[in-house]
């Protein structure tokens, strides 16, 4: 069945909605659909679907009967970000995706509302598996949970490095690697989740060119679905673990368009279809395609008990939130990394003094997060850096370092400069004002087809300026900026001085967030959380 793939999508571009939204390009081979079901039936569904469902589909679609009630199936395979724009450019009745998390994003396609015509229905899983070479040494005990594999991979020098489908074209890579970053979400926060899943690809990620991710050596593990597993047949090649802190799985989820939905003359149809997909006919199907039924505990297929498969006893892990699909993406496709980033630093007198928890200065964390940035934001993206205090350019409390400009060799070697001597001054903090001035000026250097950032550190509170504006103030203003113009603003706080709560309620009116940074993997991962979070123009 691998030689069932259809498409219509040859480097399609799926636009993101919002002003700030980046593109994302994905590709798949194009070939005639496949049509499935009673041949020459009146009644036709058009399904765009994962490659691996199709085999599933098939069969379940060549059991409709002839005659009165027949109905056809018109099969489009189209994966990862490719998908939603098959569906649109398709005309598609139904998408049945590999997993509930890509409908998140944001596409040209409109699906039918949840519960109507059994939208956003799960009809079948597949849970993912930890997976050595036979002949590799056990994995560490600590390394045989999501969360442990997690953090050995983000080790300087890790011992073990991660093989992985590419998480942009398959629910595979994206589910393998967002449950490496939500195991690690639950303990030690956003910030630590994206700076160890940004280790974890520097360390040296093998994307398999194509079929599942499993290790070609014995240094390597690989994040696999049960249904590859199944169908690979080599099961026997390799040790494999079922980890130990949650189950995670791909979703086949039932997605009606909102047109086919709306046309009487397809609901019977989109009905009869979705009766022989979620009923108890539809578990033989499932089965012989390595497949497990929607309600956990899931039954294994037959074939997992002859190729040796642990058993999966953690529970199920919730589906990739949106924010952390960004993540995943923009991590193994440094393209998506685009943005227009202002970077505005506190230089008052205690950036001096050492970070939480380390003999390192404030200001050398700050310098280190810039380097980090500028390594990795592609050259077609816009950075700039302010430093700021109080009255560091009268009567301005920031002062411009380098303005915002593609990163072309001149403006890295710029911002590289300026950032190598930023210093501590004996100076004030003029937070307030300098929050207010730096959205100003990205609102007015706004960047169609991008995300447009603020991303302000400071270590302190907004005192010894002697003209400051007031929280409310702050509040007030920002409430009056063009709303057309987003622009997503992030503050840290290095250590606990910053009243988060109350910077927090003053910055609500343009969806504003502020972190409190308590030691210095969280100072490194803000920077690296402001690269790779911004895709999704929301702030967690």
């Amino acid at each position: 069945m691998a030689g069932l793939a259809v498409a219509l999508v040859v480097a399609v571009a799926v636009a993101l909605s919002g002003p700030s939204r980046p593109t994302m390009s994905a590709s798949a081979s194009a070939t005639a659909p496949k049509l499935a079901g009673a041949p020459a039936c009146r009644r036709t569904l058009k399904v765009v679907t994962a490659a691996s469902f199709v085999p599933a589909l098939t069969r379940i679609a060549d059991t409709f009967p002839r005659g009165a009630n027949c109905l056809a199936v018109e099969i489009h395979t189209a994966d990862g970000l490719a998908a939603a724009d098959a569906v649109a450019t398709s005309r598609a009745d139904v998408w049945i995706p590999d997993d509930s998390s890509w409908p998140s994003l944001p596409g040209p396609e409109r699906l039918a509302p949840a519960g109507t015509a059994n939208a956003t229905t799960i009809i079948a899983t597949s849970p993912l598996y930890l997976v050595t070479q036979a002949t590799a040494p056990q994995l560490p005990r600590d390394a045989r949970s999501y969360l442990g594999l997690t953090r050995e991979l983000s080790q300087p020098n890790a011992p073990l490095h991660l093989a992985l489908r590419d998480p942009s074209t398959t629910g595979d890579g994206m589910v393998a690697a967002g449950a490496m970053a939500y195991a690690e979400l639950g303990t030690d926060g956003p910030l630590v989740s994206a700076l160890d899943l940004l280790r974890t690809w520097q360390g040296g990620t093998t994307i398999a060119p194509s079929g599942p991710g499993f290790p070609t050596r014995p240094d390597q593990v690989g994040i696999v679905p049960e249904y590859a597993l199944l169908a690979s047949g080599q099961a026997s090649k390799y040790t494999v673990t079922a980890p130990t802190d949650g189950t995670a799985m791909l979703r086949y989820t039932w997605l009606p368009t909102a047109s086919a939905a709306a046309d009487p003359n397809k609901t019977a149809a989109l009905a009869q279809l979705f009766q022989a997909l979620s009923g108890a006919s539809a578990e033989a199907a499932y089965n012989a395609s390595g497949l497990r039924g929607p309600v956990w505990p899931a039954q294994a297929p037959n074939a997992a008990s002859a190729a040796k498969l642990p058993a999966v006893k953690a529970a199920p892990m919730d589906a990739i939130p949106e924010h952390l699909m960004y993540h995943v993406l923009a991590t193994w496709q440094p393209a998506l990394r685009r943005s227009n980033m202002l970077i505005v630093l506190d230089v008052s007198g205690s950036m001096a003094d050492a970070a939480p928890r380390t003999r390192t200065s404030k200001i050398a964390l700050a310098r280190q997060g810039i380097s980090e940035v500028m390594s990795l934001l592609p050259d077609n993206a816009l950075l700039g850096l302010w430093q700021f205090g109080s009255q560091l350019d009268p009567p301005a409390d920031w002062q411009s370092l380098v303005a915002p400009a593609p990163l072309g060799s001149a403006q890295r070697s710029a911002i590289a400069h300026a950032g190598a001597r930023l210093q501590a001054h004996i100076t004030g903090t003029g937070l307030y004002d300098t929050i207010l001035a730096a959205y100003r000026y990205q609102q007015q250097h706004f960047q169609a087809g991008m995300p447009n950032e603020v991303v302000v550190f400071t270590d302190g509170i907004n005192q010894d300026d002697p003209v400051s504006m007031s929280l409310g103030g702050l509040n007030s203003a920002l409430a009056a900026t063009d709303p057309n113009k987003r622009v997503q603003l992030s503050i840290f706080g290095i250590g606990n001085s910053l009243p988060a709560d109350d910077l927090n309620s003053a910055i609500a009116p343009v969806g504003g967030q502020v972190d409190l940074l308590a030691n210095p993997d969280q100072v490194l991962g803000a920077f690296v959380h402001a690269v790779s979070g911004a895709l999704s123009g929301t702030p967690g």
